[in-house]
């Protein structure tokens, strides 16, 4: 029988022993826990407000996210201050006049900013525009 300590000598241990194999993978799959835990987020967290008559839009947009600390992106990238973000609004409306545009602001941010954002776009001509929320069913 193969792993029987005989005293003779005469068989061959052919066994396999699997512990170590076991052990690598272990600390190969602690390593990826943990690893897995700093890898950046490709979306900027912003806690939006509940509305219960909200809809879904299809068209083609482009997002203006305000995050709490009022910093200003746009598609993903941060502007300069609100400055850069009016520069890049312009340039985008250059390129499509019947731009759409969805704001979506964290909930502390105040309600003077995003007015000050709407008035921007407005004032650039882009007045397909909406305000980004999550929907919250009515109570029946």
């Amino acid at each position: 029988m193969a792993g029987f300590d005989n005293r003779n000598g005469d068989e061959i241990i052919a066994a396999i022993n699997v512990t170590p194999l076991v052990d690598i993978m272990l600390v190969l799959l602690i390593i990826f826990m943990l690893v897995s835990t700093f890898m950046l987020k490709e979306a900027i967290e912003v806690e939006l407000p509940h509305a219960a008559t909200s809809k879904e839009v299809n068209k083609k947009t482009l997002s203006i996210v305000i995050s709490k600390a009022g910093d200003y992106y746009v598609g993903g990238q941060q502007m300069a201050g609100f400055e850069g973000l009016r520069a890049r609004m312009a340039d985008e409306k250059k390129s499509d006049p019947e731009l759409q545009v969805i704001i979506s602001a964290d909930r502390q941010v105040l309600h003077g900013t995003v007015v000050e954002v709407i008035d921007m776009i407005r004032r650039l001509e882009l007045y397909n525009f909406a305000i980004n929320v999550e929907y919250e069913a009515p109570a029946p």
